[in-house]
């Protein structure tokens, strides 16, 4: 009986535990805050069992737990986010992460980065408390459903942050109910082995009617708290279908970090025949001040990837510019109309002033767009260029207020980035000097089309020791030696909007396509702004690409480790020594049984969505009915794209869904769910249903599909994907 309620009691919590965490799937993106939250409530939920069993004092408990607690929250969240430059930055990233960490949580935007820490470490902080008073309360038995209390307020407490709605969300409920009252009725298993037994292991019943009177009481509480979420959504403002969200009571921030690197998409975006949009000058220009346009810029460099962490606001049509440009300037009006969705950022030239535009919102700091439509727009723009002459360029200062454009990862000794830098050191003045690397850059390496593109730190140096390489390389290079020289740089993705003809002079394109997608770094200088440069050679055009170059992933987050909650019962009080050996063996016990736990716990869960997965699917593809097999690949093919961290919803068109996968995979992972598309939504409107044919031409799409993306990504990531939860989770 005792091994009964001990491996019963620590299968019950650690499941409790864990479907509660779940709650919080549907507040953060990416699986990036499984390890921390989930790996709380379990091992704080270990821990605290474990501690109530040595007989410390209550106050000296809580400093353990509490300083253990700590210990976890900074490794797992605190130093993974914050970059700490003393005793003053740590004590003002836990203080984010406690005290003010419900605020940011609902300052934040749905779903929350888990690269923010302080919402991410208030969660852990919440999962750690559950947990460690889960453990705690395990031992004592006169209140059976004492353990349940935390694991169902921590589940309550996601609610204010992402009420949730749909058939995932009441499963999880149903989960919720159905642990609680497991773990209650393996509490409340009566246990007679002798006229003296102890208040502490298990609660005594003399009968079957003191058992029944249990949980006769105790489940419609357990049920009524499981139902009250629900009950609540449905009767708030909207209806399940459109839960209430507190941020809907403020001005809207929408932190906008690309699924796919836009830098490693250049080679792919230029061997492309696809129009991007149609670009209207109302006044002629002159080339020599205004010949591109730009995207998103690049600011983040962690010595394998480009990326941004700009935040874009709503705005007025005016928007707010840096610092006075203290040269000559001139206002340039583009009319734009965006045929291409590629992206989620939208062409502007250089600094905007002023955009007219739905749908439009701004990023003060890095002067880019984002189309929050995430469809074709059109909109008219204002930028102020600066037009500064040569000589004012030479007496130029680097603008340095701005830390990120200086941040480099480690560079090592020896390494050709650093002999690259040192040629700066020839230059008078600071233009000269970064003159001085184009120049180097342009005349003494080789530009080769078929040369696989990259940026990270070793792609660079084997990019300067063969003395050749693709576009990103020499871009990536000149803003690598700039900044170890101290000079403020960035990479800007945009459009080349000029052409060169044949008699020498220039033109401006009024249709801008994917041929013209370019990048280049840029330097910032007081009273002048960001001064663009060309390290990269010219070429008459592209060709001779193998085509294959995969885009690069934006990491989601850490890897994963987590187990159960192990319970022991009491040594017998009988004998002194048997008392002591008992409590020995229970001690091994545990670690043995939380070993275990820990190792097999979530391999079994991991398995478990493995297989299930792959019974569906097989379950899916040998559907007797053509058009029941036709919706159900592409409702493979949606889990394909949630598994990717594609952002689609249940009111999403095929087209929409179809636009989506192109934004964030790539042309390359999501083109042959461009051709399935058609055949799905053939099914859906046409009058006459899909043949067999059709059906075998879905599946042989969607497996094609399922393919590419494999291709786009690393072994790693694949892994990941087989066994995410989400598509068993997400109604989609």
């Amino acid at each position: 009986m005792r091994q009964q309620v001990l491996l019963g009691q620590v299968s019950a919590a650690g499941l409790l535990l864990t479907v509660a965490a779940l709650f919080y799937s549907r507040v953060f993106a990416g699986p990036g805050w499984v390890g921390p939250v989930i790996g709380a409530v379990l091992l704080s939920g270990i821990l605290g069992w474990a501690i109530s069993r040595t007989g410390l004092h209550l106050a000296v408990r809580t400093i353990v737990l509490a300083a253990i607690g700590f210990l976890f929250l900074l490794l797992t969240v605190l130093l993974p986010a914050t970059n700490f430059g003393g005793f003053g930055d740590l004590s003002g990233a836990l203080r984010g992460a406690t005290l003010d960490g419900w605020r940011n949580a609902l300052a934040a935007t749905l779903p929350i980065d888990t690269g923010l820490a302080e919402p991410l470490g208030f969660v852990t902080v919440l999962g750690w408390l559950a947990g460690s008073i889960t453990g705690s309360v395990l031992r004592h038995r006169d209140f059976a459903v004492g353990p349940v209390i935390p694991s169902v307020l921590f589940a309550g407490l996601s609610l204010p942050l992402a009420a949730p709605n749909g058939v995932a969300a009441y499963v999880l409920i149903a989960a919720l109910v159905a642990a609680a009252m497991l773990l209650s009725l393996v509490r409340a298993v009566p246990r007679n082995d002798g006229p003296e037994v102890n208040d502490e292991r298990v609660t005594e019943f003399v009968g079957e009617r003191m058992l029944t009177e249990r949980l006769i009481a105790g489940s419609p509480i357990l049920v009524a708290l499981g139902l009250l979420a629900p009950l609540a959504a449905g009767a708030l403002p909207g209806g399940p279908d459109e839960p209430f969200d507190p941020r809907q009571l403020r001005v809207e921030e929408v932190q906008s970090t690309a699924a796919v690197n836009p830098l490693a998409e250049l080679k792919a975006q230029r061997e492309a025949a696809e129009r991007a949009f149609l670009l209207e000058l109302p006044v002629e220009q002159s080339a020599a001040f205004f010949d591109r346009v730009g995207l998103v810029a690049l600011e983040t460099f962690n010595g394998a990837n480009w990326t941004t962490d700009a935040t874009y606001q709503s705005t007025s049509a005016d928007l707010a510019e840096e610092d006075p440009i203290t040269v000559d300037s001139l206002e340039i009006r583009q009319r734009i109309e965006l045929v291409s969705t590629d992206f989620p950022w939208a062409p502007a030239g250089v600094r905007p002033i002023r955009v007219d535009g739905d749908d439009l919102w701004f990023d003060d700091v890095s002067g880019t767009l984002l189309n929050r439509s995430g469809g074709e727009i059109d909109y008219e723009v204002v930028s102020r260029v600066a037009v500064p002459e040569t000589e004012q360029l030479r007496s130029a200062v680097p603008d340095l207020r701005d830390s990120r454009y200086l941040d480099l990862p480690n560079i090592p000794d020896g390494s050709p980035l650093i002999t690259l830098a040192e040629v700066m050191a020839a230059g008078e003045t600071d233009y000269d000097r970064l003159l001085l690397l184009e120049e180097t850059l342009r005349e003494q390496l080789t530009l080769v089309l078929d040369s696989p593109s990259g940026t990270s730190i070793g792609r660079l140096e084997e990019f300067l020791s063969e003395n050749q390489g693709y576009r990103d390389q020499f871009v990536s290079a000149f803003a690598v030696a700039a900044r170890r020289q101290g000079y403020p740089t960035r990479i800007m993705v945009g459009y080349r909007i000029v052409q060169p003809t044949e008699d020498g002079t220039t033109i401006f394109l009024d249709t801008i396509g994917s041929a013209q997608y370019d990048a280049w770094p840029e330097v910032r200088f007081e009273g002048i702004g960001w001064v663009p440069f060309d390290p990269v050679p010219p070429t008459s055009g592209e060709g001779g690409s193998s085509g294959d170059d995969d885009a690069t992933q934006i990491p989601e987050g850490q890897a994963v480790t987590e187990g159960p909650t192990p319970r022991e019962s009491d040594p017998t009080e009988d004998d002194e020594v048997d008392e002591i050996d008992e409590a020995v063996g229970a001690t091994v016990r545990v670690l043995v049984v939380s070993g275990l736990f820990l190792v097999l716990f979530p391999i079994m869960l991991l398995l478990m969505v493995f297989v299930i997965k792959l019974i569906r699917r097989r379950y899916r593809e040998n559907l007797e009915d053509p058009t029941a097999r036709v919706l159900a690949g592409w409702q493979e093919s949606k889990d394909r794209l949630v598994e990717a961290g594609v952002d689609i919803r249940p009111d999403m068109t095929v087209k929409e869904i179809v636009a989506a996968g192109r934004r964030d995979l790539g042309v390359h992972a999501a083109s042959s769910l461009s051709a399935l598309a058609p055949h799905v939504t053939s099914t859906i409107y046409a009058s006459r249903p899909p043949t067999t044919e059709t059906a075998d031409i879905v599946w042989d799409e969607f497996d094609l599909f399922d393919r590419q993306l494999n291709e786009s990504r690393g072994r790693v990531q694949t892994a990941k994907a087989r066994v995410d939860p989400r598509p068993l989770l997400e109604s989609v």
